[in-house]
Formats: structure tokens, sequence, C-alpha cells
């Protein structure tokens, strides 16, 4: 959650702490509870207040919302966020980039897998008397010229790329019986309490490789959505084919436990019966 603070040296500094359960909901997930489940979505932000938990998103959820243009399902899923007030984080969907991080980390660095470029942006938008919450960061990027167009334009582009290389890699497997044997054959090893977000990774590409289900345009967006918030958050929901492939593979015992879309009311009965307190500080300040 996002909570802010002055000092002499840091006007105003936004402190992020992410308490637990920390919870990651597929985008559409995110519009069933803003659209057509709001008794639901009512639930899950008072189960999560009441535990004291985060609402992690990242910058997967921001392209997919703008995606849409503007209209009343962009209208409903914002005002349904900024209710959370601080009680989020954003964490960055980029693999890569994570995992870079965690190569680099050391005990006091933040924690690899905040998204901090969009947690600045929020820090130099907020005017420090409203509430803190996610809607400093939808009006900022809604304000900006040409926004919608350019978010199009990579959302395209994007999902385009990654199903251009799973396909070839599918293609592969299927005809190539030594490739075939080695992607089989792999072992990806965890050893923890280290991070887990390289071994998720190549587990589930491998499992959307080996899978006889057709590598969708929107699969390349969900893979981004699924590696790191399983290696970081507490629990997920995801969509039913993205929450079977998770269930599929050998995750390690500290991953996120998964959910598929249907199963909410299993979730926040987990959730309301237990509460958990490991937090986690970085300052962001502007």
């Amino acid at each position: 959650m996002l909570r802010f603070s002055t000092t002499d040296s840091a006007p105003l500094e936004i402190q992020i702490t992410l308490t637990e359960p920390t919870v990651y909901l597929d985008y559409s997930v995110i519009v069933r509870l803003a659209t057509d489940s709001l008794d639901e979505g009512r639930q899950f932000r008072e189960v999560l207040n009441s535990t004291d938990g985060t609402l992690m998103l990242s910058w997967a959820h921001i392209i997919e919302l703008f995606g849409l243009g503007q209209g009343p399902t962009l209208e409903r899923v914002a005002s349904y966020l900024k209710t959370f007030g601080g009680r989020f984080a954003i964490i960055d969907a980029d693999s890569d980039a994570v995992i870079a991080r965690e190569n680099r980390w050391v005990p006091g660095r933040q924690n690899p897998a905040l998204d901090e470029d969009f947690m600045k942006i929020i820090a130099a938008k907020w005017d420090g008397r409203t509430e803190l919450s996610l809607g400093i960061l939808l009006d900022a990027i809604a304000n900006e010229d040409g926004f919608f167009q350019k978010i199009k334009v990579l959302h395209g582009e994007q999902k385009a790329n990654l199903k251009r290389i799973f396909d070839q890699q599918r293609e592969r497997y299927r005809s190539d019986a030594n490739a075939r044997g080695l992607l089989d054959g792999a072992e990806y090893l965890y050893f923890p309490p280290g991070f887990m977000t390289d071994i998720v990774r190549k587990e589930l590409m491998r499992e959307c490789v080996r899978t006889n289900e057709q590598f969708n345009l929107s699969d390349g967006l969900d893979l981004y959505h699924a590696v790191v918030s399983v290696s970081y958050c507490t629990h997920v929901v995801f969509d039913r084919k993205w929450a079977r492939r998770c269930r599929s593979i050998n995750l390690p015992a500290a991953a996120a436990v998964v959910f598929d879309g249907t199963q909410m009311n299993e979730l926040l009965g987990i959730l309301g019966s237990k509460r958990v307190s490991s937090k986690i500080q970085i300052g962001v300040g502007n």
C-alpha cells in the first residue's frame, strides 16, 4: 500500500509497504468485479482492507485497460480501482527486467518486482492533498495526448510478436524430436529462499509450447501477467486456461496460490480466515 511522509531532505516521499496477502487479479477478473459482479467486487475490497492486504497491479493491466479506448468499461474499471485508495502497488510485468534486477539485488535495495517508474509518476503527479490512489496514475495517462492510440499500437505489436515466437517454437517441438527431447528433459532447479522468477518463466513457457491448446494473440499478454505475479504475490486469479497452465507446472512452494475467475468465493473465504503481516518498505521520492 502507499503512504506518504515528509522530511527536510524529501518534501514528499511515498512509502510502498507490501502488506500480505498480496493479490493479483487478471484483467478480465477486474473488469467483471467492476461491471457485472459488483457485490463480489465490494466483498473483495472489504476483505483486502480487513486483512491489511495489497492489490497488486502491473503495466499489463494499464495496456489492456487503455487499449479499450475511452468508454463506459474504462470508466467503471478506473472508478473501481480508485476505491482501493492507496492499498495497491504496481509490479513490473516484464520478467526480463525483473530477473535483471534480481541478479543485481543486494539487501537494502527495493523489491525487484516493483515498477518504480510508474510509482514515481504517482509521486510526481500527486498534489499532497487529495486521496492517494491509482486514479492519480490513470488520470495522468488519460490526459497525455495521443496515449490511447499509442497504447493500442503497443498492445497489438506485443501480442503479435509473442504469438509468432510461440508458434515457431511449438512447430519445432512437434516436428523436431531432438528439440522435443531437450525441452521435455530440461530440469529447472529452484533453491529456496532465492528468487523464483526465472524458474516460473521457464516452466510456463515450456507449458505453452507443449500444450495442445492453441496459442492465441491474447496469450502473450497473459504470459506477462502470470510470470512475475506468480513469483511475487501470495494469491493470483487468472482465467481458467491460465490457471490450469499454472497448476500444471512445477511451481516452487513459495509461489502464489492460483485460482481461476470462478473461485472468487473460495479466495474470499481463505483471505478472510487469516491475517498475514509480512511487510517490505521501499521509499520512492519525487
